[in-house]
C-alpha cells in the first residue's frame, strides 16, 4: 500500500507548465508584452524620424575600423545611443580613433524602416565633436594596453574580457578557424566563469560550512557565483549576448530549485519567448538563433548520450560533446558565414583548451601578467590559412532542420543529424 503511494517521477522533473490552458495564458502574455515592447521600440522610431531635413545624436563611438572603395580609404563608425539605437556613419576625414568616446554628430539620417531600424540605420555626418564624457571602463582598457607591446593582441583580450569591437584581422582567423564563439563572449564565457567561480566558492564555503550546516551549500554558492556574473556584467556594460546568458543562468538557477526540469525543450522554448517579448531587436540577432540553436544541440547530446563515469571516460565524453556540437553547428552558421578551411576542425580542441585558457588569462591580467601567451598570439596572428567560401543551400538547410525537430522525438534522426553534418564537412573539405 505504501509502496502504491510513492511518486513515479523525479521531484525535479516536473515541467513548466502542465495543461494547454497554461501554455495559452503564458503565450498570450508573452504576445502582450511583445506587442507592448514593439509598440515602444515604433514610438523611438517616429520620434527618430521626425526631423525631416537635418538632427543631431548623442552616442557612443563601439567600433572603428577602415574601408576602401575606388582605391581611397574612409573611416567608419559603429554608433550606440543612450536608448539602445545603432547607428553607422562615414566620414572621409584622417580621423584619430575614437572608440569607446561620446561624440555629438550633426547630419542627415538615411532612409531607415522600421525593420531596418530593430537592426541599424545609417546616419550621413556634416559635423563631428568630441564630448567630454568617458567610458567608465577606461582605465580597465588602460590596463590591458599596458601589458602588451603589440596593440592587436591588446585588443584581443579586451574583445574577450571587455566584448569591445574585434579587428578584422582576428575577426578573419577566428572566422576560417571556426574559433569565433571562443573570441565574442557569450553562453559559453558565461558557463566558464560559473564553473570557476563556483569551485573557488566551494573551497571557502568549506570552511563556514561546518558552522553553517543547516545551508543550502549549493545554493548559497550558486547565489554568489550570480551575483559575481551581475557584477561581470556591469563591467561589460550590459554587453546583449552576455546579457541573454545571464538572463537564461538565472532562469536555470530559479528552475533548479522549484523542482522544474531544467534540460526540457519546452523550457528552452519559454525561455526564448520570453527574450523574445522583452527584447524584440533579438528577433534580426543572429547570434541569438546561433546562441539558442547551440543550446538545442546540447539539450539532444544530454537527452541521448549518457555521461560515463569514471576520468578517462568523463574526458572522452568532453570531446565527443564538442566534436557532435561542432558538427551540428555547421549548416546552420555557413547559412551566414561562408568562411571554411578543414582546419577549423580545430576548433574541437581549442574548445577544450579555451576551457582553461580563458580564466588563467583572466587571473594573469587582473595580477599583471597578462604578456604570458604573446609570442604565440603573435605567431598565430600572421598565420595566413587558406580558405573556400561556401554558403549552405537552403534545401540541406531545411532537411537538416527537419531532422533536428524530429530529433527531439526519434533517436535514429538524433543520429542521422551527424551523418548530415559530417557528410557536409567533407563536402567543403575536398571543394
Amino acid at each position: 500500500m505504501q509502496d502504491s503511494l510513492k511518486p513515479n517521477h523525479s521531484p525535479f522533473n516536473v515541467e513548466l507548465f502542465s495543461s494547454r490552458g497554461q501554455w495559452a495564458i503564458f503565450i498570450c502574455i508573452c504576445a502582450f508584452v511583445f506587442a507592448v515592447s514593439i509598440l515602444q521600440e515604433y514610438r523611438s522610431y517616429t520620434h527618430f524620424t521626425a526631423p525631416q531635413n537635418t538632427q543631431e545624436i548623442y552616442a557612443q563611438v563601439l567600433a572603428q575600423y577602415t574601408k576602401y572603395k575606388n582605391g581611397k580609404s574612409y573611416q567608419v563608425l559603429k554608433l550606440k545611443t543612450e536608448q539602445g539605437e545603432i547607428f553607422y556613419t562615414t566620414s572621409k576625414e584622417d580621423i584619430k580613433d575614437l572608440s569607446h568616446r561620446f561624440v555629438r554628430i550633426y547630419g542627415k539620417r538615411l532612409e531607415c524602416s522600421f525593420v531596418s531600424y530593430l537592426q541599424h540605420c545609417f546616419f550621413t555626418s556634416y559635423y563631428m565633436s568630441l564630448l567630454s564624457k568617458r567610458d567608465y571602463r577606461d582605465f580597465l582598457r588602460k590596463w590591458i594596453e599596458s601589458q602588451h607591446t603589440e596593440p592587436l593582441i591588446a585588443s584581443l583580450y579586451k574583445t574577450l574580457f571587455m566584448a569591445d569591437f574585434l579587428p578584422k584581422q582576428w575577426r578573419d582567423l577566428s572566422n576560417k578557424l571556426g574559433i569565433a564563439h571562443l573570441i565574442a563572449i557569450s553562453g559559453f564565457h558565461l558557463g566558464i566563469l560559473s564553473f570557476a567561480l563556483g569551485g573557488i566558492f566551494t573551497l571557502i564555503y568549506r570552511i563556514f560550512h561546518q558552522k553553517l550546516s543547516y545551508r543550502n551549500k549549493y545554493f548559497d554558492i550558486g547565489f554568489v557565483v550570480l551575483a559575481c556574473l551581475f557584477v561581470y556584467l556591469l563591467v561589460l556594460d550590459f554587453s546583449p549576448s552576455f546579457l541573454r546568458s545571464f538572463v537564461m543562468a538565472v532562469c536555470g538557477f530559479l528552475v533548479v530549485y522549484s523542482g522544474i526540469n531544467l534540460v526540457s525543450f519546452r523550457l528552452l522554448f519559454v525561455v526564448v519567448c520570453v527574450c523574445l517579448a522583452l527584447f524584440p531587436r533579438l528577433v534580426f540577432s543572429i547570434g541569438f538563433g546561433l546562441s539558442v540553436s547551440g543550446v538545442f544541440f546540447i539539450y539532444l547530446f544530454v537527452r541521448y548520450i549518457p555521461l560515463y563515469r569514471g576520468f578517462w571516460q568523463k574526458m572522452g565524453y568532453a570531446l565527443l560533446f564538442n566534436t557532435l556540437i561542432f558538427v551540428d553547428m555547421l549548416p546552420l552558421v555557413h547559412w551566414f558565414f561562408p568562411y571554411f578551411t578543414p582546419l577549423s576542425a580545430l576548433s574541437i580542441l581549442l574548445s577544450l583548451l579555451f576551457v582553461i585558457f580563458f580564466p588563467a588569462m583572466l587571473i594573469a591580467h587582473i595580477v599583471g601578467l597578462g604578456a604570458l601567451c604573446d609570442s604565440f598570439l603573435q605567431w598565430a596572428m600572421n598565420l595566413n590559412l587558406h580558405s573556400i567560401e561556401f554558403y549552405t543551400p537552403w534545401w540541406f538547410l531545411c532537411l537538416f532542420a527537419l531532422c533536428a525537430i524530429g530529433a527531439i522525438y526519434i533517436k535514429k534522426l538524433y543520429y542521422m543529424l551527424h551523418i548530415l553534418g559530417f557528410g557536409f564537412f567533407t563536402y567543403m573539405a575536398i571543394l
